[in-house]
């Protein structure tokens, strides 16, 4: 049976309460004169407590599936989105040209981000899954509407439509973001577990 290693009585690096800087070797801030603390009895910061999030793309608490979702989902808006008769065009093109509902699907994920940007604790981001979900799908409908409606038409008029993967990037990028509003706001999970 392996025997438990030794825990030093005293750590070896101490930090002021005051300006939150380490020290080694000594037991007073060089400073402000105030005795140096081992960092277990600090006091606590009074800036963003460890539950909130200070960076807007920070990917802790669930966040990260969420804004690579959206980033698909932009990426996706402007990339090749159909080819009919030789010509392609984007979804923001089809969206100009006279498929409006189609504007429904980035601006989802824009709302995605706008509450990201908005809700920047656990508990507030936890609070925010359901709508988070519902833009999703509120991004997902006129995608499959836009998508079924330019199959038709193509089959009235005998035209070939060849799908292109700007359509593929959005719909990936809106089940990612419905699958990981599931973690919203839900601390990391431990590697062994």
């Amino acid at each position: 049976m392996p025997q438990p290693r030794e825990t030093p009585k005293e750590p070896k690096i101490l930090f002021c309460p005051f300006c939150r800087d380490g020290f080694e070797g000594v037991s007073e801030c060089p400073e402000h004169e105030l005795t140096l603390v081992p960092i277990d009895r600090m006091p606590p910061s009074e800036g963003r407590s460890v539950g909130e999030v200070a960076f807007f793309v920070d990917p802790r608490f669930g966040r990260g599936g969420v804004l690579s979702g959206t980033a698909l989902v932009v990426v996706g808006f402007l990339a090749p989105f159909v080819r009919a008769r030789g010509l392609d065009a984007t979804a923001l093109e089809v969206a100009i040209d006279g498929a409006h509902n189609l504007w429904f699907t980035p601006g989802a994920a824009l709302a995605v981000l706008w509450v990201l940007w908005a809700r920047r604790s656990r508990l507030a981001m936890r609070g925010a899954r359901l709508a988070v979900l519902g833009l999703a799908l509120t991004g997902a409908l006129p995608l499959l509407y836009t998508s079924r409606r330019i199959g038709l038409v193509a089959d009235a008029y005998a035209a070939e439509v060849e799908w292109r993967w700007g359509l593929a990037a959005m719909a990936l990028g809106l089940v990612v973001v419905a699958l990981a509003s599931a973690r919203l706001g839900a601390p990391r999970r431990a590697r062994g577990d």
